[in-house]
């Protein structure tokens, strides 16, 4: 199984809508499209924050995982909000920065479907730990399927 199939089964990503385009060494993009209730008020059609910081999320953790193949739980992430995200669509690009033995840090820019810069994010994963497993499994890991 390739790392897009892992997130398009991920039940969260699949909730909230998110769709994942490419997940390949070390970069990653998707989108979600925009619902009514995506917005952060009634009628005001602008996504609530929240919906910016899981599609970022979603995307820098897809990045890190086509290096690591294996799950990377996020550790931190921290992002800038710059517009709001009003559109038909949010979509996110994210490209890994640092791979390293114990974390991998992730750049992401999360843009509406025509180009406005909504949010740029850092995020900061797992990729090892003390005594070589991850947060969630054990240390032989993999994706599902390989």
């Amino acid at each position: 199984m390739d790392v897009a199939t892992l997130f398009e089964q991920m039940p969260f990503a699949q909730h909230v809508g998110i769709e994942m385009r490419e997940a390949t060494d070390g970069r990653a993009a998707g989108y979600i499209e925009l619902e009514d209730e995506h917005a952060s008020a009634p009628g005001n059609g602008v996504a609530h924050g929240g919906v910016a910081y899981t599609l970022a999320d979603t995307v820098g953790g897809a990045a890190v995982i086509s290096r690591a193949r294996k799950p990377t739980p996020t550790i931190d992430m921290r992002i800038d909000y710059l517009a709001p995200g009003d559109g038909d669509r949010l979509e996110a690009t994210a490209e890994l920065v640092r791979y390293g033995s114990s974390v991998a840090v992730v750049d992401v820019t999360v843009t509406d479907g025509e180009e406005t810069q909504i949010a740029e994010a850092r995020g900061v994963y797992k990729t090892g730990g003390g005594d070589g497993a991850n947060a969630w499994q054990d240390a032989d890991s993999q994706l599902p399927g390989e």
